[in-house]
């Protein structure tokens, strides 16, 4: 029972590392953005990516994003217009056709046919980005994504416009959530544990150096 506060912290300690070392797996064992690949977009021309591979079944959404030089503007110029009372009503930056094909061993099978641009949503974090749409992939299939131009505004060509592929949202959102509320808990239940470590330590410093006293 001398033991019993240094027992209790290491296992305090593990109660505390073990959910949010379980949550950080899981969000690394898949590769939540498969495509994020600088885009060369020129008036009248075609851009594919190089072929990228999903590892889930399930929903994807294909993106362009660009560096926030000039943020107002280019919210403008892809569409959003939401917040952005200054937006003249016919500008517009984006004429477009984008779609999503399979790269199968001797062939490449259209997944979406070409679609034109209409921006099914807007946002990012650290960038402009608007969402194209998505599409249905399947686990260990390799993938491209194909942008035929019509025009680009000057302002979005040179704001390091990128294509990008990601999950959804519901494949990965749970487990940022989780990871929050696991830290939470590590922060919670450690901090003892790591104070019972201490003073287990301590005591037991204390009894070591006693016994090392010669007795008169």
């Amino acid at each position: 029972m001398k033991h019993w506060a240094r027992n209790l912290g290491v296992l305090l300690i593990v109660t505390a590392i073990a959910p949010y070392g379980y949550v950080q797996y899981r969000l690394r064992s898949h590769d939540w953005t498969p495509l994020n690949a600088a885009g060369s977009l020129n008036d009248g021309s075609t851009t594919e990516t190089a072929d990228f591979r999903t590892d889930l079944t399930g929903f994807y959404n294909v993106s362009l994003t660009f560096a926030p030089v000039n943020v107002e503007l280019e919210e403008c110029l892809i569409g959003d217009r939401l917040f952005s009372k200054s937006c003249d009503a016919t500008q517009t930056g984006l004429d477009l056709d984008w779609s999503v094909l399979r790269s199968d061993a001797h062939e490449e099978v259209p997944v979406t046919g070409y679609q034109r641009y209409r921006p099914a949503s807007f946002g990012g974090a650290g960038y402009v980005g608007t969402v194209l749409g998505g599409f249905e992939a399947h686990k260990g299939d390799r993938y491209r994504i194909a942008v035929r131009v019509r025009r680009v505004a000057p302002e979005l060509r040179s704001a390091s416009p990128h294509i990008r592929v990601e999950a959804g949202r519901i494949y990965w959102e749970q487990w940022v959530i989780f990871a929050q509320l696991t830290l939470l808990f590590g922060v919670i239940v450690g901090l003892p544990g790591i104070a019972l470590l201490i003073k287990g330590l301590l005591s037991q410093r204390a009894n070591m150096a006693q016994k090392a006293v010669p007795a008169e």
